[in-house]
């Protein structure tokens, strides 16, 4: 049995990568100045580059920020949908660092700035074939055809500005992985989180000290409030159906609100 289960491991790694869409076109294929490859594989590239300064002996950060490149998606995706995107990537950054930085709200935290520079568009008529083949195909099954992906760099700097790490991220869909969803952001939209698992392991945060309980309950709820929450709703449903991001996620399309102008001072 041992000698069974060590020879199908590889097979179904193949198995596993071999329908894997390629890093989306458009993402860095050469890593800058600096970058180490952590993965170099065709459909999976992480790089990072160890900034001058150490991780904060006192780590308070604003909540993470996301930005998204000139040209980083097709007219397929609309710019409200690339918002949905990169507010989920910005979330699973400020979610899954929880547990070892504080977030604050002020402007005298560290920075963590996300630059999405693709999202690649996936077919929503064949993730609705695939939900319907689902049905009657026993085990997880998605066509291996229409699948997107997701590009990003991630900068963090201590609260001098003085960088911390750079990651360049880039990941395509796997048709065993990842749930197929009606929405051309559909494949963009779930791997976002790997991102931000991707950066934690960069920055080896299970080595250090995790934050008292009620400071990470104060994280997660400042993550909520500012990015909102995905419908557990819609999660349940996805299961059964291939429920488009845009159905279940707030997203953060709204432009952020702009203080009112001060009036002009009166001249005597």
């Amino acid at each position: 049995m041992t000698k069974f289960a060590g020879s199908a491991l590889p097979l179904l790694g193949l198995l596993l990568c071999a329908g894997c869409a390629s890093v989306p076109e458009g993402a860095p294929s050469v890593p800058g100045d600096g970058f180490s490859a952590v993965r170099d594989q065709a459909h999976y590239q992480v790089r990072v580059r160890p900034g001058e300064a150490a991780w904060p002996a006192s780590p308070v950060f604003r909540l993470p920020e996301a930005s998204i490149l000139d040209g980083a998606h097709d007219d397929s995706i609309t710019a409200s949908q690339a918002g949905v995107v990169a507010n989920h990537a910005a979330r699973s950054v400020c979610v899954t660092l929880a547990p070892w930085v504080r977030w604050v709200t002020a402007e005298d935290g560290g920075k963590i700035a996300l630059e999405l520079n693709r999202i690649g568009a996936s077919s929503s008529a064949m993730a609705t074939t695939s939900a319907l083949l689902a049905m009657v195909v026993p085990g997880p099954f998605r066509l291996p055809a229409g699948l997107g992906g997701l590009g990003l760099a991630t900068r963090v700097e201590d609260a001098a500005g003085s960088p911390v790490l750079d990651m360049q991220w880039a990941r395509g869909a796997n048709p065993l992985l990842h749930r197929a969803r009606a929405s051309s952001i559909g494949d963009a939209w779930e791997l976002a989180p790997s991102s931000a698992r991707d950066l934690r392991a960069a920055l080896r945060l299970s080595e250090k000290a995790r934050q008292p309980n009620d400071i990470q309950a104060a994280n997660i709820a400042a993550c909520e409030e500012r990015f909102g929450s995905v419908s557990l709703a819609g999660r349940a449903a996805s299961m059964l159906l291939p429920m488009s991001p845009e159905a279940i996620d707030p997203s953060d399309n709204e432009p952020t609100p702009q203080p009112p102008p001060t009036p002009p001072t009166p001249t005597p």
